[in-house]
């Protein structure tokens, strides 16, 4: 057989090379295929995982973001938020229609309290309770429980008679035609209560169990407000998401041993070795109430009881705004703590609310609840965990509030919970700069960031700023409330996770913590 001529074996080698070619250009594109399908995964496998992020914070979903859910994750999200929306209609029937029995009990108890003080007897001439919350509650509504929540007089008259007496002539002298001055006074007084009460349960800690077991049972005036109840969301944080760890060795300049005092503790989040006032906050988690404790605060107590009989006889209409907001957010601090005093503390958050409209002061002439005070007078919003609904107000009584909202009153209104803002004293004067320190004060404290460099913030300060600032722009504004150092650190690490976790929020919600705690700050401006 002739050998193949040259141009022969050049056109094999050039349909040999061609048909490689074909075949790497029909790999490639299959490969370029499958590139983009996975792509196009990744990118719907993203935006899946930031939806059902923002659905597991509550966060409202739009249209086109349940495109990307599957069809039975479609319905069970509609389902839950029909069924959501039906409950939150009955609970803001239920409490509106409770409130409105409580409104009308606090008339009748005014009218019968008037007609029963008319013409007044003399101060102190009967025995009664050395703490005493003005109620609206009925005779039928005294439980057992309840009636243990009260508190019992632990001192013959004669000696509470002299020693009123001349507490009645110092605090009349320098309290009358102050309301101001009279309600900084009262939170002064029930805080030095608190803690007193609370100092003497860490005394009664040293007895050893042996005489505990031998002393028997309380008596029926002895209760105890302690941290046994929770209506907080699960405390873990999630972190099912990778994400770069933070520099522990190179930011122990900034962050805190465990062993350090962090009032907002959460599940995975470092503290600040600098929180600012809250560092030297008194802290109240616990405390006994019975006759032995009372011994410890009684001072206090005889003091505080006058200083309520003054209350009744101040007028704060004719206050300019900045002093009514003054006057009305100690009072509000001070009312609550008394109502915990009084009945205990609430198991549930209805009947949080309802211990909130049943503990009321007398202020010139009129009843007031805490509800009252908070949603009325102070003009703030329900939070959202609680229904919404309103309250009419009579004529003779909207003199007594403020001129507008003020939304930092949120850091200055505590109602006793962990998650609530530090009590401290407000001023007529310097109220506004005060309630400006109180936000700058509860951030420093609050927030924090974790071990994976995610930003952690408390849910109640994500609700304060959600009217005026975006998720995006959250993790910035809060960073100018912070030191320099740590303003510039939480940045660094929410610019971190914006690089590696595309699409997803570069900072965690901690749940609002519903166990009763107090803070309280340093009372700065006060001196004896």
């Amino acid at each position: 057989m002739p050998p193949l001529s040259l141009s022969a074996k050049a056109r094999r080698g050039f349909s040999s090379s061609s048909s490689s070619a074909a075949a790497a250009s029909s790999c490639r594109s299959q490969l370029e295929q499958d590139v983009k399908k996975l792509q196009k995964a990744l990118q719907e496998e993203t935006a899946l995982h930031a939806i059902l992020e923002n659905a597991l914070h509550r966060a409202a979903l739009t249209l086109a973001d349940m495109s990307y859910l599957p069809t039975n994750a479609q319905e069970l999200l509609s389902n839950i938020s029909i069924l959501e929306g039906t409950i939150s209609k009955l609970e803001d029937d239920m409490v509106s229609l409770h409130f409105q029995l409580i409104q009308e009990r606090n008339e009748r108890r005014l009218v019968e309290y008037r007609l029963k003080q008319a013409p007044p007897p003399p101060q102190l001439q009967q025995p009664r309770s050395v703490c005493s919350c003005h109620s609206t509650k009925s005779e039928s509504d005294d439980t057992a429980n309840e009636k243990s929540c009260r508190v019992d007089k632990v001192y013959p008259f004669a000696v509470l008679h002299d020693s009123a007496m001349k507490l009645q002539r110092q605090l009349s002298s320098k309290c009358f035609g102050n309301p101001n001055q009279l309600s900084e006074d009262i939170v002064r007084c029930m805080k030095n209560i608190f803690i007193s009460l609370s100092d003497s349960c860490r005394e009664a800690s040293r007895i050893p169990s042996t005489e505990k077991q031998q002393s028997g049972p309380s008596p029926s005036g002895n209760y105890s407000i302690s941290a046994f109840w929770s209506l907080s969301e699960p405390s873990s944080i999630s972190s099912w998401v990778q994400s770069p760890q933070v520099d522990l060795n190179y930011n122990n300049n900034l962050l805190a041993s465990e062993t350090v005092f962090d009032p907002y503790k959460a599940r995975e989040k470092l503290s600040w070795a600098d929180i600012g006032s809250y560092g030297a906050a008194a802290e109240v988690s616990w405390m006994s109430v019975g006759k032995k404790q009372l011994e410890y605060a009684a001072e206090s107590l005889r003091k505080f009881r006058l200083l309520i009989e003054q209350l009744a006889e101040v007028n704060p209409i004719h206050l300019s705004d900045d002093a009514k907001l003054a006057f009305w957010i100690n009072l509000y601090n001070a009312l609550m703590m008394h109502a915990y005093l009084a009945y205990g503390v609430p198991r549930s958050d209805i009947k949080l609310f309802s211990l909130m409209q049943k503990a009321a002061y007398t202020i010139g002439g009129h009843s007031f609840s805490a509800a009252f005070i908070e949603y009325v007078i102070l003009k703030m919003k329900p939070p959202n965990h609680r229904p919404q609904m309103k309250i009419k107000v009579p004529e003779e009584q909207k003199k007594f509030c403020i001129g507008s909202p003020e939304p930092l009153l949120t850091f200055a209104l505590s109602c006793g919970l962990y998650s609530s803002p530090a009590v401290k004293i407000y001023t007529a004067g310097n109220v506004r700069e005060e309630l400006q320190d109180a936000q700058r004060d509860f951030i420093r404290a609050s927030v924090g960031v974790s071990r994976k460099g995610k930003l952690l913030v408390p849910k109640m300060l994500h609700c304060f700023a959600r009217g005026f600032v975006d998720d995006n722009s959250f993790p910035i504004w809060i960073s100018h409330f912070l030191p320099q150092q740590q303003a510039s650190f939480v940045e660094h690490c929410v610019s971190q996770r914006r690089q590696s976790l595309l699409g997803t929020r570069t900072f965690g919600i901690i749940p609002f913590d519903s166990r009763f705690r107090y803070l309280f700050l340093p009372d700065m401006g006060f001196s004896n």
